[in-house]
């Protein structure tokens, strides 16, 4: 097979029909006349990639803006680079990519394996148009037990540090997750503080009250107890049930021998409720190892994946792996390869065994085998099983795939068609793919915020989140305020342009983004406000400017229930944001802000005052009497009070405002 066959390319529809009908013709006849110009150009590319070292590297093809449009590795640089600058290209992709190549650069790498580290760090900071990318790339988060700590707990991780701790997961679902940990605690009753010096503290917690935790911050608990308990923790998560059963069994028998019946009582529940929670769980056996299991299935120009995991011999859950690939790269074997190399350069569980549905040639696996091995610690084996109960694995988990991949076909289906009615239904040039969505929030004027969302075809995209707080426009002023994040938003231009942004209002919200258009001299995007009519129930309806009348978009249509979500999410992105500022300005002493206030100084003012209200309404001369300030720290006393005062200007007025910032999983 060609080098240039055996990369990838993004989805068919990000790339337009016309363009990809003149890289079809020019991957049929490179040579033509009109094209002797390009061709000269790219003679020059073939003779510098001729001239790379003879080693290992990654190589990043570069457009005429200097942005990198695709990345890929080579075990020899000059063999795979010069590959691509061949009179026959083998499809209309691969001519696409190079109608756009102006340059290219390239990084040495001493073995394989750091080309392949280097290449799935490279993908994932850049994303370029031409690669193949995990399109959910997130870490799937995992329960840690910190044996680092003298009194382990268990919590949350996404990306767990490799410090000698038991990783458990990762789990497909985190509600799920926080279910089983919340049995999990019932069971074993394991510490939940996060204090480092455990018998640092005057009393137990209310956990310990509650019978939620065993309390080892007391001075009978000792380690030697306590890592039993962890042990027991150990098992369950590992499945190891009978190994737990018994063990639990036998200390119940050594309490009821030593008379100490409550102890022996108390195990005896524990055992109990073990048992029946073991009960219900249905695994599957695999050798009693950590496995993962690939499967993937490819129809329509589309590919999707799924992870079948296997955690101590059992089947714990299947994550899906949905791709960008599509038309020929779909069918690419390197396309399933790239999806493998992000998902665990993602910082995700290592197994001890990879099941993989194909052949791999001899160096590709070793390179994957050590990569991974060097993240883990110790050897991990890729290999395709021929018989027994692993063959069906890879079924299982082939099957999750093709059951993904309809399901995927069929929400694509229902989003066309939804993107179909807002585009005639709002008079738009196309059907809209990317949408964003403007609220804001404040309590009477304070920590006056705005938050914008962002959903890509019909899904939100939650990295392109932001928030902002109001820096200019006063709190309260809601017209000001989304003519101020507007302005910010698009003074971005390296920020994709939406093809329908909405906001949270009426017709004053239209105008007020209309206006920062105009400040801005720009052309704004369709533009479109939702809000309830409460003559006509509270129904929501849509508003486009220059028109009196809303938009023809019935209640419970599919858009104006799409449009509904997106103006939900918005709220309830921007009231998060909006709570933790205000929660954090109700907590805060409008002393503690004062300059020059030190801790005896605080306890005098509020000794002699009783409370802030009184300390607010109380003249210069009362203050001066119980303590010595100063002019300027005086002035400086007043505006925290007054700014601590309700119904007085919010911190976020005369404070520097927190940078505009992605959103993280909410």
């Amino acid at each position: 097979m060609n080098s240039a066959e055996q990369h990838n390319a993004s989805d068919d529809s990000e790339v337009p029909a016309e363009e990809f009908r003149a890289a079809a013709a020019y991957a049929a006849d490179p040579s033509a006349p009109r094209n002797l110009n390009r061709q000269a150009g790219l003679e020059q590319l073939r003779q510098k990639a001729l001239a790379l070292p003879d080693s290992p590297g990654v190589y990043l093809m570069k457009d005429a803006d200097e942005r990198i449009i695709y990345v890929g590795k080579a075990k020899i640089l000059p063999r795979r680079v010069s590959g691509y600058f061949q009179k026959n290209q083998p499809s209309a992709r691969i001519g696409l990519m190079l109608s756009k190549v102006a340059d290219f650069d390239f990084m040495v790498t001493a073995t394989e394996k750091e080309s392949l580290i280097l290449e799935n760090r490279l993908i994932k900071k850049h994303r370029p148009q031409f690669n193949v990318i995990l399109r959910d790339d997130k870490t799937y988060p995992s329960l840690k037990l910190s044996l680092s700590e003298e009194y382990p707990r268990l919590e949350v991780v996404r990306r767990p540090a490799r410090d000698g701790s038991i990783i458990f997961g990762p789990f497909p679902s985190a509600g799920a997750m926080r279910d089983t940990v919340r049995s999990a605690l019932r069971l074993f009753p394991l510490r939940q503080c996060r204090r480092p010096d455990v018998k640092n503290v005057g009393r137990p917690c209310l956990n310990y009250q509650m019978g939620r935790c065993v309390g080892p911050c007391r001075p009978e608990m000792g380690p030697e107890e306590y890592a039993r308990l962890t042990e027991q923790v150990r098992l369950f998560f590992q499945g190891r049930g009978h190994e737990l059963l018994n063990g639990l069994h036998a200390d119940m028998k050594a309490a009821a021998e030593r008379y100490d019946f409550e102890e022996a009582a108390r195990l005896r529940d524990r055992l109990n409720n073990i048992r029946k929670t073991l009960e219900r769980q249905v695994v599957e056996q695999a050798g009693g190892r950590d496995l993962d299991v690939f499967g993937f299935h490819r129809q329509d120009g589309l590919l999707e994946g799924s992870i079948l995991m296997v955690r101590a011999g059992a089947v714990s859950g299947c994550l899906p792996l949905e791709s960008s690939a599509g038309g020929g790269e779909a069918e690419s074997p390197e396309a399933a390869l790239s999806l493998l190399s992000q998902y665990y350069g993602a910082d995700n569980f290592v197994p001890d065994e990879i099941l993989w549905p194909g052949e791999l040639a001899d160096d590709e696996r070793e390179t994957l085998e050590d990569w991974l091995g060097a993240m883990k610690g110790r050897s991990v084996k890729i290999f395709l099983p021929q018989r027994g109960d692993k063959v069906k694995l890879l079924d299982m988990a082939r099957d999750n795939a093709r059951a993904a991949l309809e399901d995927r076909l069929s929400r694509i289906g229902h989003n066309r068609g939804v993107m179909v009615e807002l585009k005639a239904r709002l008079n738009l040039e196309k059907a809209p793919r990317r949408l964003e969505c403007f609220d804001l929030a404040h309590l009477q004027g304070q920590n006056a915020t705005a938050g914008l969302v962002v959903m890509e075809d019909c899904e939100w995209k939650k990295s392109d989140y932001r928030r902002f707080r109001i820096k200019s426009a006063r709190g309260g002023d809601d017209y000001g305020g989304l003519r101020e994040v507007v302005a910010r938003r698009f003074s971005h231009e390296d920020w994709p342009r939406p093809d329908l942004l909405l906001l949270d209002g009426g017709r004053g919200q239209l105008h007020a983004a209309e206006a920062a258009f105009e400040d801005l001299g720009l052309d704004p995007p369709p533009l479109a406000a939702i809000a309830k009519i409460r003559q006509e129930g509270d129904i929501d309806r849509i508003f486009l400017p220059g028109r009196k009348n809303p938009a023809d978009l019935k209640a419970g249509s599919a858009g104006l229930l799409l449009l509904a979500r997106l103006r939900d999410e918005a709220h309830r992105y921007v009231g998060a944001y909006h709570r933790r500022l205000q929660s954090k300005t109700f907590l805060e002493s409008p002393l503690l802000a004062a300059p020059g206030l030190g801790p005896a100084k605080r306890k005098r003012l509020l000794d002699h005052f009783g409370s802030l209200e009184k300390l607010a309404g109380a003249s210069d001369q009362e203050v001066l009497a119980v303590i010595h300030l100063q002019a300027d720290g005086l002035a400086l006393l007043r505006q925290s009070l007054e700014r601590w005062r309700p119904g007085g200007p919010g911190p976020g007025d005369e404070e520097p405002a927190e940078p505009d910032v992605a959103a993280s999983y909410v």
